[in-house]
């Protein structure tokens, strides 16, 4: 099951989608080493965060995955909307945030989360 955003420009006349996937039939995975039965009840599902849009200087967005709603969208340390540090609160909140970091890109370290850039989508 997968969630589509399609964002349009009206200056460009265009639109584009980002769209998060649930994986956890492909990625449910264990953060312990080796997996064994024992520590099975610790198993997490992921989303995977694509676009098939550009940055503004048209380089590909690698997919992003999501483990949580405790992962934040700047190296797991802020939300990119709000200068926030808490984790979100719903699927609905982490799926706005990710959307806004893809329209509006983040310069490198923002707000200190020791992140690259990320340019802004290309309409």
């Amino acid at each position: 099951m997968a969630v589509n955003v399609n964002i349009y420009s009206n200056a460009n006349s265009s639109s584009k989608s980002v769209s998060f996937d649930f994986v956890g039939d492909v990625l449910a995975a264990n953060n312990e080493a080796p997996f064994s039965p024992s520590n099975a009840s610790s198993v997490e599902y992921y989303f995977r965060v694509t676009s098939s849009a550009r940055q503004d200087d048209d380089a590909v967005y690698p997919a992003k995955v999501v483990r949580s709603l405790s992962e934040l969208v700047l190296d797991a340390q802020k939300q990119r909307k709000t200068d926030d540090a808490n984790a979100y609160s719903d699927i609905k909140s982490m799926v706005v945030d990710y959307t806004y970091d893809y329209i509006n890109g983040h310069a490198a370290d923002l707000y200190s989360s020791g992140v690259t850039e990320q340019r802004p989508m290309k309409f």
